[in-house]
């Protein structure tokens, strides 16, 4: 479980749910709680989703000290249990109730989860080390307030902002934004341009472009080699961007 007191809140209804309304999303994420893990099941999703996190632990290698992570966004707590599996006291927070239960019931090791909505969290200022939205932004109805919210209950200096989002320039991922009935028809995805612009004013940003994935079945087994001249050759069109910023 994580380490954050109540006294860390500044304020939690009796039903666990933090202060800030319930508008803050684009999409209702409860109608998919259910079958959401499934992707990561099938062929491609695990490419991925082996490739996304790559690219995430190589920023995190750098971190030394505090251990305290706040998961904006958290879903079923996929991710959570990916930063719970590194040390992080992982906090999790996410508008929706059934990915907030799907997340409790995987019972995750150093990890606690609540409603919240992530343009107004009910945390009190400097409370972590680091803050983490992944595949978040897309679905935020203020990104820029979502960003501002995350900073400000990161410690300073030295506290981090951890992203990652899907990339505008990628194919696939304009593929799936046209899918009719598709949940990301409803995101705004970011180009490695837009996100740079979205986070430099906080710090320094460190980004990696990842998800070089070949489209079709019978080639995946060649995905590191897609993923590493996608790297070598600073290909933009990655289906994953993950950033940085050093608050």
């Amino acid at each position: 479980m994580c380490g954050l007191q109540d006294t860390d809140l500044r304020a939690a209804s009796s039903d666990d749910t933090f202060r800030g309304d319930s508008r803050g999303s684009r999409f209702d994420f409860d109608n998919v709680a259910k079958r959401y893990d499934q992707w990561y099941d099938t062929s491609h999703g695990a490419v991925y989703d082996r490739l996304e996190k790559k690219a995430i632990d190589k920023l995190l290698r750098d971190q030394t000290e505090g251990n305290k992570l706040l998961e904006v966004g958290c879903g079923t707590g996929h991710w959570s249990r990916f930063f719970s599996a590194r040390g992080f006291e992982v906090t999790g927070i996410d508008i929706s109730e059934r990915m907030i239960q799907a997340a409790r019931n995987k019972n995750i090791a150093r990890s606690s989860f609540h409603m919240a909505n992530g343009h107004n969290m009910g945390f009190a200022d400097n409370s972590f080390d680091i803050a983490a939205a992944i595949t978040t932004l897309e679905f935020a109805a203020d990104p820029e307030a979502m960003i501002a919210e995350m900073a400000r209950c990161v410690r300073k200096p030295g506290g981090k902002l951890l992203f990652g989002v899907l990339n505008a320039l990628s194919g696939y991922n304009q593929e799936r934004q046209n899918r009719a009935g598709s949940p990301y028809a409803s995101a705004t995805m970011f180009s490695p341009g837009q996100l740079r612009a979205l986070l430099q004013s906080l710090g320094r940003v460190q980004m990696i472009i990842a998800g070089f994935v070949p489209r079709h079945r019978r080639l995946l087994a060649l995905a590191p080699v897609f993923e590493l001249a996608g790297r070598l050759t600073n290909h933009q069109r990655g289906a994953f961007i993950a950033a940085k910023v050093r608050l």
